[in-house]
């Protein structure tokens, strides 16, 4: 029998005319030993043989027919994937890049198919010849694009694959974009079942106020009881909105108020509160019908709705730019709501005061006008910064 790389239960009925019988066959050399097609040149004997085909990597949410996967002379990987732009990609491109390479390394032929050749599957190829060529997302599209014209991954799995450039054509699990991805994927599970499932459990990350024999050498403090309750390998960075910074940038000073009775401080403090609902309004009008420009390179990711897993605002740990209005974290093990509710409080473990909320699936919108979805955020004037590390402090 064939060499069967994962277990599968339901397969293809191929004694059944479905749609796949009415499907010509496509199918193109997009590389070396590479092949991108459809269902019917799956299936179809003769194609196979006539194109030396050896390996065979299926995209779908069925296997390939029992009458197919019988055959001795290939071997399969099937990889459970719908084309949607909520579906998890980035995490299957590793293993489907090892096995198109082992594949090619040993002298076979390999197909790599979905459906209609046109999403899931180009999006593979797509993500393989960016790790072979080291290529970004857009040069590795046109190279398969000239290969094969009709391809077209959805924008879910473009900006996936756009972060996979972005890693170094690996999973960095300690990246925050990546995190980021993970948490808004545990969020759409959550909704589903109401608890966090096993799955996604090491999402919550150790509690840094326990004892550490490594601990960071920045870290942040409750403010009344100097709890440490994150770590800066805790903080997922976000970018301001530009709206914000433009504000910002044009250095408007409050005059002494004659009217108000209030201070020069008091009354620029009602400004910039002003400043900020101002902001908040002219984000929500645009978010409205505003139209989306193309920046050229992928060093920008699509940015977030409902439809796309990866925030366009997450940056990088060491990224200059973020914004330091609000502190956005990872899950942690002091937070005892984050495993089986959508939203809450968050109250520093030894005090209880409270410094800060979360909320898987609504999010929140930082003060710079940027939304971070799901967010878990401590608040700056409930938590303090330090840079003093005590090696050895047990909290309870």
């Amino acid at each position: 029998m064939a060499k069967q790389v994962a277990e599968v239960e339901i397969h293809a009925i191929d004694s059944l005319k479905n749609d796949a019988d009415d499907l010509d066959i496509s199918v193109d050399l997009i590389d070396d030993g590479l092949f991108l097609g459809n269902l019917a040149c799956a299936r179809d004997h003769k194609t196979l043989e006539k194109l030396k085909i050896t390996h065979i990597l299926t995209l779908d949410l069925v296997p390939l027919p029992r009458t197919v996967l019988d055959r001795h002379t290939f071997t399969f990987k099937f990889v459970k994937l719908a084309d949607i732009p909520k579906e998890d990609l980035i995490t299957q491109l590793p293993t489907c890049n090892e096995f198109i390479k082992e594949a090619i390394t040993n002298g076979g032929t390999v197909l790599v198919h979905c459906y209609f050749g046109v999403s899931r599957s180009a999006a593979i190829v797509i993500g393989y010849i960016m790790e072979k060529y080291s290529l970004c997302y857009e040069d590795a599209f046109v190279l398969v694009k000239s290969k094969r014209r009709f391809i077209g991954p959805n924008v879910g799995f473009v900006a996936q694959l756009k972060l996979f450039g972005h890693m170094g054509y690996q999973l960095n699990r300690d990246d925050p974009r990546f995190k980021q991805f993970r948490l808004k994927m545990a969020g759409q599970k959550l909704k589903q079942v109401k608890i966090l499932p096993q799955l996604f459990a090491d999402l919550v990350k150790p509690d840094p106020g326990l004892v550490r024999e490594r601990p960071d050498p920045i870290v942040y403090r409750c403010k009344k009881c100097r709890r440490i309750v994150a770590g800066q390998s805790n903080i997922i960075p976000h970018i301001p909105k530009q709206v914000k910074i433009e504000l910002a940038k044009k250095g408007m000073r409050p005059p002494p108020s004659t009217l108000t009775g209030l201070t020069c401080a008091e009354n620029g403090q009602l400004l910039i509160d002003k400043l900020k609902s101002l902001a908040c309004q002219i984000i929500e009008e645009k978010d409205c019908g505003v139209t989306v420009h193309d920046d050229g390179p992928s060093q920008v990711l699509d940015g977030y709705n409902e439809e796309n897993m990866v925030d366009a605002c997450i940056t990088r740990a060491d990224a200059v730019e973020a914004c330091r209005l609000m502190w956005f974290v990872e899950p942690m093990a002091w937070m005892p709501d984050v495993t089986r509710a959508p939203s809450g409080k968050l109250h520093c473990p030894k005090c209880n005061n409270k410094i800060g909320s979360f909320s898987w699936l609504m999010g929140c919108k930082c003060p710079c006008g940027q939304k971070v979805a799901p967010a878990f955020y401590l608040v700056p004037s409930k938590v303090e910064w330090s840079n003093i590390v005590q090696n050895v402090q047990v909290t309870l």
